[in-house]
């Protein structure tokens, strides 16, 4: 597995839980310089390596669906933004159906792609 391309990023805080996805060369760097201005841990949930160009509009793919996710999430559980969750603008609440598509791309990895299945783990 290499440490480039998209990420998914989780970190709890504030009672909740949130995502961020992202695309970087580094994702190991990447998670530390998040972590540097977040008293939080941030934790790898899942890096898809994909070249510079690729991971662009991947990116651009999951935030979409990401926000089309959460739209949906709000109209069918009457579902708002808490105080808490607006200290936290580019990330998602990792919550129903955004939660299920993360964890989705992590079950998708076949075997062959890596050897290690702690994204974590693989990047530190």
């Amino acid at each position: 597995m290499e440490n480039s391309g998209i990420y998914f990023i989780t970190c709890e805080c504030f009672g909740a839980k949130f995502v961020k996805v992202g695309r970087s060369a580094d994702v190991a760097s990447r998670r530390r310089e998040l972590q540097c201005g977040c008293p939080f841990e941030l934790v790898i949930e899942y890096v898809q390596p994909v070249d510079e160009e690729e991971a662009i509009m991947q990116e651009r793919r999951y935030r979409a669906k990401l926000r089309s996710l959460l739209q949906r999430i709000q109209q069918a559980d009457a579902w708002q933004l808490s105080a808490s969750e607006n200290l936290m603008p580019r990330w998602f609440p990792f919550v129903g159906e955004i939660e299920a598509h993360v964890l989705e791309l992590k079950n998708e990895e076949s075997p062959e792609s890596s050897v290690a299945t702690d994204q974590q783990a693989m990047l530190f």
